[in-house]
């Protein structure tokens, strides 16, 4: 039996977490990872205790809420909400939250600024456990705006660090021939901005997809509309009652749907909103090993699947379409990558398109199953993987050029192999977790599209080819750092593996990729849908994995272990699909120039000119701006007032010593015009 108070204390001890450390002095930074870290492994066995009941049952558990708006015919109410999905993601949040921290000490050691890492971090994780344990939508979207507030603390950690541009070490160490990047907009502070924004966009959507949900509960005369229960409710015919935005019915139902994906969109990095993401990695590597592969990014996923029974198929072909496109572009860019973190970074934006591509086929075809299956063992294997690359970073003094790293599995052996496990787990080698989860997206994808046929096809066409250049470019990413001979002496001969807190975090995490520990708890947490045609799928899906596997990388190995002059020659023969990759396909520059540069800039300079005009008017404002120093507001409404100063002035001179006269001469005027009316 659960006690009442187990799940609101799982929610409450991350903000207990943070308070703590934000009360320890920022010089002691390793007494505040350690408070910080002994509450979150007390708040990962409490997720323990919750999670066993409701794993063993089966059933969702219903914690304590409290009414905190009351409007009449329409009230909004706080509590807690524990199904076994959301009681596994409590458990990983808690676990991989203390395990970073651990690992921080190590890594932030010489920091000015890691006293103030553990309270910011812990802050995040509450906002990520109120979204994970919500009893209703609005309660997720508070903790929605406060993941995104973490984050954006988290990504300009180093605010006051310059633009990669004008930073020397960057030059210095970035690899030749780098492109794609808009470097004098890379830094911590613009990525923190561009993260917010781009969130924000997203979180607008959302805002529409909640207001849909309460006109519709209005209409209906239910008092709490956000509610899953209620929610699942309101859509149970196909659609929603009442009017909003002159929407009714199924279509008012898709319409909060897609708001709800929009919001969606913007947290997990989908395609067009998913620029923000390798910016983010501006950060410390241990905040992108959490923050930015294993939670914030992997919430848009959660609510969706949370939100899954009101889905209507034209939302999910959205979905499904959406994940397809984002799995193989990023998966694209991801190949010719020179930054280590950037592989990353493009990967987790890949896998999440991966993940969007499952939810879109549909429950019938075990699509949520096998999307939140791929969410949990992403989430151990990418932080594991985010680890292992700060502490190739760290050993390498800030090196991250995959072409001037090599052989560093001599030098450290821990970090390759716990990096090569994590390899074989997203690249879905058998008997690793990666295996075990995308072959059942794909699976639900096939299945999908042979049932539905037509444009169904595009997103398991889409999710395919992305999952063959997972393999390609994850194993060319394991080959180029850590196989092989020394390519840059100077960088590496220093190298050796952490310290023994960040070498046990690594072995801890290690076990993680294996199918073996996962078996047991997808199999209690996941209803996934059975059948013959479910059964051949997988069979199906388990053959094209291995193809798609042993031909990304078997070419990888080819070309980069092998033989690897292929490489330049390949890039030389399909150079303008290599330079479209490179350059990020443009979106980037893209979104620069309309909404920084245009919208942004441009914009901004032509508001202010129409208010306050140019620069030649105002250094000349006291002689009243110059020849058109009226074309501006600003300058119009000056020059209204001066009209009017001169106006006041001739009319004083016309009556100067006379005003006793001209007061009698209006009095008899009124007196004549009301005789006049009167008559």
């Amino acid at each position: 039996m659960m006690p009442a108070w187990l799940s609101t204390a799982v929610l409450l001890a991350p903000l207990l977490a943070a308070v703590a450390a934000l009360l320890v002095p920022l010089r002691r930074p390793l007494l505040a990872h350690g408070v910080a870290a002994a509450v979150m492994a007390g708040c990962t066995g409490l997720a323990v205790w919750m999670a066993a009941p409701v794993l063993a049952g089966g059933q969702p558990w219903q914690g304590p809420r409290a009414e905190w708006l009351d409007l009449g015919g329409l009230a909004i109410g706080l509590g807690t909400f524990v199904d076994p999905m959301g009681a596994v993601l409590a458990v990983i949040v808690g676990l991989l939250a203390t395990l970073v921290l651990v690992y921080n000490t190590w890594y932030m050691h010489d920091d000015p600024l890691a006293g103030r890492f553990p309270w910011q971090f812990c802050l995040f994780a509450f906002a990520m456990m109120t979204v994970v344990l919500a009893d209703n939508l609005f309660m997720a979207f508070v903790g929605w705006e406060l993941v995104g507030l973490g984050s954006y603390l988290l990504i300009g950690f180093w605010a006051t660090r310059p633009a990669v541009a004008d930073d020397p070490e960057y030059q210095r160490l970035k690899g030749a021939g780098a492109r794609g990047i808009i470097e004098d907009r890379l830094s911590p502070a613009h990525a923190q901005l561009k993260a917010f924004v781009m969130n924000r966009v997203g979180d607008a959507g959302f805002l529409v997809g909640i207001a849909a949900l309460l006109a519709a509960g209005t209409a209906a005369g239910v008092r709490e509309p956000l509610t899953w229960g209620a929610m699942q409710a309101l859509a149970a015919d196909g659609g929603l009652p009442g009017t909003f935005l002159g929407l009714s019915g199924p279509a008012l139902l898709t319409l909060a749907c897609l708001g709800i994906l929009a919001g969606a969109v913007g947290k997990s990095a989908q395609f067009p909103l998913h620029t923000w993401l390798p910016d983010a990695m501006q950060g410390p590597t241990t905040a992108s090993s959490i923050i930015h592969a294993a939670t914030m990014v992997a919430a848009g996923v959660f609510l969706v699947a949370r939100c899954y029974p009101v889905f209507t198929p034209d939302a999910l072909a959205v979905v499904g379409w959406i994940g397809g496109i984002t799995c193989l572009l990023a998966a694209s860019i991801a190949c010719v990558q020179w930054d280590l973190k950037a592989v990353l970074a493009y990967s987790t934006v890949s896998q999440l398109g991966l993940m969007f591509t499952a939810l879109g086929a549909g429950e019938a075809a075990g699509g949520r199953a096998a999307a939140i299956s791929h969410l949990f063992t992403h989430a151990l294997f990418k932080c594991l993987l985010f680890l292992c690359a700060g502490a190739v970073i760290h050993a390498c003094a800030g090196a991250q050029d995959l072409h001037r790293l090599g052989g560093l599995r001599r030098r450290m052996p821990v970090t390759a192999v716990c990096a090569g496990l994590g390899v074989l787990a997203i690249i879905g080698m058998p008997f690793f977790s990666g295996f075990l989860s995308k072959d059942a997206v794909l699976a639900a994808a096939l299945l999908h599209a042979d049932q539905a046929g037509g444009a169904a096809w595009g997103p398991f066409l889409l999710a395919a080819a992305g999952s063959l250049l997972t393999a390609a470019y994850m194993v060319r990413w394991w080959w180029r750092i850590f196989a092989g001979g020394e390519r840059d002496h100077a960088l590496t001969h220093h190298a050796h593996d952490p310290a023994w807190p960040a070498r046990a975090v690594l072995l801890v995490l290690a076990p993680g990729t294996s199918v073996f520990l996962w078996s047991f708890w997808l199999d209690h947490a996941l209803a996934a849908p059975t059948g013959e045609a479910i059964h051949h799928a997988h069979h199906q899906a388990t053959i094209l994995a291995g193809i798609l596997l042993a031909g990304g990388a078997g070419f990888a190995l080819t070309v980069f272990a092998w033989r690897p002059s292929l490489a330049d020659r390949l890039a030389g023969r399909l150079a303008w699909l290599h330079r479209g990759a490179a350059e990020l396909w443009g979106i980037d520059r893209l979104w620069d120039l309309v909404f920084v540069r245009g919208l942004g800039t441009g914009l901004g300079r032509l508001t202010a000119v129409a208010d306050l005009g140019g620069a030649d008017r105002l250094a000349t404002v006291e002689q009243g701006g110059g020849r058109w120093g009226w074309a501006s507001i600003d300058g119009l409404v000056d020059g209204i007032g001066r009209v009017l100063v001169k106006l006041g002035r001739i009319g004083a001179l016309a009556y100067r010593g006379h005003a006793g006269a001209a007061l009698a001469l209006g009095a008899l005027l009124v007196l004549a015009a009301l005789g006049w009316w009167l008559a």
